[in-house]
């Protein structure tokens, strides 16, 4: 390029002032926490990925997620943050959503009355690009994106779930710089929300074949700050033991340890960890998330300044007055959170302390370990 045709490219797109940062700035300042959405697997203000072969259903786990955040429920016995959620579902009409939602619902135990905080866009069928690029490489946004974008933050979204990449990404994902483009208008997304942004992508052949469950482009795993990877057991080969049974795995984490991995079982429309769910029971893994809602709820009483007990028939029983006084646990049955307690006594999880003179000790449930252990 000469100097004059430079010249003229310049004046045609003027430079934004640079941002220059001075780290002596920050000498005597507190270091900002790392903030998730689901600790260790979804980073706020950034992009994650979820890859999947068709038909394993990251697409209902991705529904289960946003349940989850807007109700302030655990997801897989996890905590995540209670958020409002909306979803861009561009392989499922509403009927689809609709029915699958049934089966979340079912298993989380909520109704749709309590789904104020999820949002849906069924776009099957639609024209669902979210940047198209020019002849010289240049990435521009779609004006479906402005929509998404002024959408959120009109309903207070903090997560997005797109699915899936094939859909929204107009780009040809070997070329590395559109690729990097199209991330990081979903990471001007996740900024624009203070949240998070759920990428739903199809791995490649060879990511299939590998293992690794990436895409075409070794630039999407290098774009993406958490990348997980939901697959069968037989995903790189061999026969089908249980057609339930999925992996996640976080194969890639800038903040966290990667190589971690969640065994879950599909069952009555919906995910669980494998061998938390009680037989007979209508949820599908509410023995782990019953002992998080516990753990939860006990949190929200402390906030309010309630002390609850372990001993039945006295006032703020534990179990009942989480079931009475919280949100977290209103979903469970007194003896389901009876149980939980006396896991999680068992375990350590939680302790029964006294205090008062001898003649009138009083005794409370503190919690020594506000989360299950994770991976």
């Amino acid at each position: 390029m000469d100097r004059d045709s430079a010249r003229r490219r310049s004046d045609d797109f003027p430079l934004d002032p640079l941002e220059v940062v001075e780290p002596i700035g920050f000498q005597d300042k507190p270091v900002p926490e790392r903030r998730w959405l689901w600790r260790d697997w979804i980073p706020l203000g950034v992009v994650t990925a979820l890859y999947g072969d068709g038909g394993t259903g990251k697409s209902l786990l991705a529904q289960q997620l946003m349940t989850c955040c807007a109700t302030g429920l655990p997801f897989l016995g996890f905590n995540v943050m209670r958020c409002r959620a909306l979803g861009i579902f561009c392989e499922d009409d509403r009927d689809e959503l609709h029915r699958r939602q049934a089966g979340t619902n079912a298993a989380v135990g909520v109704d749709f009355g309590d789904l104020e905080n999820v949002f849906w866009l069924p776009r099957v069928g639609d024209e669902n690009l979210l940047m198209t690029f020019l002849a010289d490489g240049r990435g521009e946004a779609s004006p479906l994106f402005t929509q998404i974008v002024n959408l959120a933050k009109e309903r207070g979204v903090q997560l997005v779930v797109v699915d899936t990449a094939a859909d929204v990404f107009a780009g040809n994902e070997n070329i590395r710089p559109q690729v990097r483009q199209f991330i990081a208008l979903l990471t001007k997304l996740a900024g624009a929300i203070d949240g998070a942004v759920l990428l739903l992508a199809h791995p490649s052949q060879t990511g299939r074949a590998s293992g690794t469950g990436d895409g075409g482009s070794t630039a999407w795993n290098n774009s993406v700050r958490s990348r997980l990877y939901l697959k069968r057991p037989d995903a790189a080969g061999g026969n089908v033991t249980d057609a339930d049974i999925r992996i996640l795995s976080r194969l890639k984490a800038n903040y966290a340890q990667a190589g971690a991995e969640l065994t879950l079982c599909y069952s009555r429309g919906a995910f669980a960890l494998d061998g938390m769910a009680e037989p007979g029971s209508d949820g599908i893994y509410r023995i782990r998330a019953a002992e998080q809602a516990f753990l939860s709820g006990m949190n929200e009483l402390a906030a309010k300044n309630i002390r609850c007990n372990v001993h039945k028939g006295q006032a703020n029983y534990a179990p009942k007055a989480l079931r009475e006084k919280t949100r977290t646990a209103a979903a469970y049955s007194e003896d389901e959170l009876e149980a939980a307690m006396n896991r999680l006594v068992r375990d350590g999880r939680i302790l029964s302390q006294e205090e008062g003179p001898p003649s009138r000790r009083r005794s409370y449930l503190v919690v020594t370990s506000p989360d299950l252990p994770g991976v």
